[in-house]
């Protein structure tokens, strides 16, 4: 039985209020993602014949074990609850099969409470092409927060399909989690968190995931970094403040129109360090306006699968291109507006004045900013740090506003300049060779509609470093390295936990880096010092190497080489 003060009930009748900003108040949505070899190799065989991938998600290994790991997860919840255990919060479980917004079956898992005051706790599972993916939201930030609640999650949503023979990989699915947006809408954070990722592609290439284009990076192609910057410049220069703008009306989000930026700086309307000025609305409609620019202007411009971009493709349709990048802000919405996948009206109670003025209280209740960028994960405990240290991480932005775009960094040597590197490096052949095999993908991605010869910038990452001499890497390694140590010990200046104090803010997070940089900097050209930071944390990876391998999850099911290999 639930008690009456415990933190899981605390929250849950002021979270999903959209004027309820504060971190407390804020929900999550998670989305971790389980795969099989066979899951993998059944996707490959569907997908590659005409009218395939229909089958796929009505072939019978895929639905029984769907439907296994459903049941196996309500008998697991209620022999536990029946031997009291403390981490079984809800009186009981509900199993029933329902069909998603595309028919597609699915599990649906309804946790309840002992007396039925509050709405159930939601857990979906089901199928994506060659995984399996839980879609769990909205859940209060704070139960990450309570030690039962993680437990809850390990004990039953990865034990489980571990059990049952799935697991997370890097190259088949992903660990990506949403956060309400309403907690970024304030001062100037949801512009601090993009510039700080302009700043640091790592984290999506190099820590929290690999080089691949569902999420693709904003510093990936000098187009899309000058884009995404000139989204951020023309926010500090005031335009995108009502000021400049004119006062947004709901109307300008139900036909998404308007968003600016304005056409003259209006630097009078920011504070230099802390972001826009005026009342809470006009701050609000700064941010929102900022980042509804920001999905047309800057997240659209080469998203991944840019190319297959098409009115009738299900994945690609163009106004849903864009969320293929690190953060995905597509469902930054008001109430009435139509869902970004199936087209439905938004809270539709809720549907504001036409002509009213944009305003908090009209967010739509799931409207959410999005963190693509993250690997699948092994275990909730890691699932729940990776979150954790992106909301630490954003408290620490709040109180140090302002982030500033470095204009120049060693890691555009793989980036932006990327093939001035291969020319440099003697690869000219080499790029011959992929500008004939992009010209093929590209004609073929895009139905003979892009005639190019484009190359993916996950592509060139890989090209470019292989070229580079050791000690350029070595230098590389060290810039993503030290980005990251910040980014951990800012976070845990802000981490309250009692578990939290005196630890090493490193232990649960050094796993996140991809191995191949610790081979690096364990190279005599690399240059380090007793004593150096980078220095101590080499040598705490190598003493403990093997427990942080554990904890990432493997490249692929099916023996696919990992592309930094080839």
């Amino acid at each position: 039985m639930t008690l009456p003060n415990h933190p899981m009930t605390e929250v849950l009748g002021r979270f999903r209020e959209p004027t309820e900003t504060d971190w407390k108040n804020a929900w999550v949505g998670m989305e971790p993602t389980f795969q099989s070899e066979k899951s993998i190799k059944l996707w490959g065989e569907f997908s590659a014949k005409e009218g395939g991938e229909d089958k796929y998600f009505e072939d019978k290994y895929m639905l029984d074990m769907e439907r296994r790991v459903a049941s196996e997860i309500v008998e697991k919840y209620e022999k536990k609850l029946k031997e009291k255990h403390s981490y079984c919060m809800f009186a009981k479980v509900k199993h029933e099969a329902d069909l998603d917004r595309w028919g597609v079956r699915r599990q649906c898992l309804e946790f309840k409470w002992a007396d039925g005051k509050f709405a159930d706790f939601k857990v979906r599972f089901g199928i994506d092409p060659e995984t399996f993916e839980y879609s769990i939201k909205p859940v209060p930030m704070a139960w990450f927060y309570d030690e039962d609640f993680v437990r809850f999650l390990q004990d039953f949503f990865w034990e489980v399909p571990i059990k049952a023979g799935l697991k997370p990989s890097l190259a088949h699915g992903g660990g990506q989690f949403s956060i309400s947006a309403k907690a970024w809408l304030g001062g100037s954070l949801l512009a601090d968190d993009f510039a700080t990722r302009l700043n640091h592609p790592e984290l999506s290439t190099f820590i929290f995931d690999w080089p691949n284009p569902d999420d693709r990076q904003f510093r990936a192609t000098r187009d899309r970094f000058q884009a995404v910057k000139t989204v951020i410049d023309a926010y500090w220069a005031g335009r995108f403040h009502p000021g400049a703008l004119g006062e947004p009306r709901a109307s300008n989000a139900i036909f998404d129109h308007g968003w600016g930026p304005a056409p003259a700086d209006r630097s009078d309307l920011m504070d230099s360090k802390l972001g826009p000025i005026g009342t809470a609305r006009q701050l609000f409609q700064t941010n929102f306006a900022f980042g509804r620019a920001m999905r047309l202007q800057g997240q659209n411009i080469h998203p991944g699968y840019w190319q297959s971009a098409h009115p009738k493709e299900t994945g690609y349709r163009p106004d849903q291109i864009m969320r293929y990048s690190e953060i995905n802000l597509n469902r930054l919405q008001i109430a009435g507006e139509c869902h970004v996948k199936s087209g439905q009206v938004l809270n539709r109670v809720r549907v504001p004045e036409f002509d009213a003025p944009l305003d908090l209280s009209m967010l739509y209740d799931e409207a959410s900013w999005e963190d693509r960028a993250q690997m699948g994960k092994t275990s909730a405990r890691d699932f729940t740090e990776a979150l954790l240290l992106d909301v630490h991480f954003a408290q620490w932005l709040q109180a140090n506003p302002h982030v500033k775009i470095v204009e120049s960094i060693l890691q555009d040597q793989i980036n932006g300049d990327a093939i001035s590197t291969l020319r440099r490096n003697g690869a000219e052949k080499r790029l011959d060779e992929l500008r004939r095999e992009a010209r093929k993908a590209n004609l073929e991605a895009s139905d003979g509609r892009v005639k190019s010869d484009w190359i993916e910038p996950e592509t060139l990452i890989w090209e470019s470093w292989k070229v580079l001499p050791i000690g350029e890497k070595a230098a590389i390694a060290r810039e993503i390295m030290t980005g990251f140590i910040s980014r951990v010990q800012a976070a845990a200046s802000m981490d309250k936990r009692e578990s939290s104090r005196n630890a090493d803010p490193m232990e649960l997070h050094r796993h996140r880096i991809l191995p191949i940089l610790w081979d690096v900097l364990d190279r005599p050209e690399a240059g380090l010092k007793a004593g150096d930071q980078i220095q101590r944390e080499l040598e705490a990876w190598k003493s403990n190497r093997n427990e942080y391998l554990s904890r990432r999850p493997v490249f692929s099911h099916i023996n696919i080489k990992e592309p930094w290999k080839l």
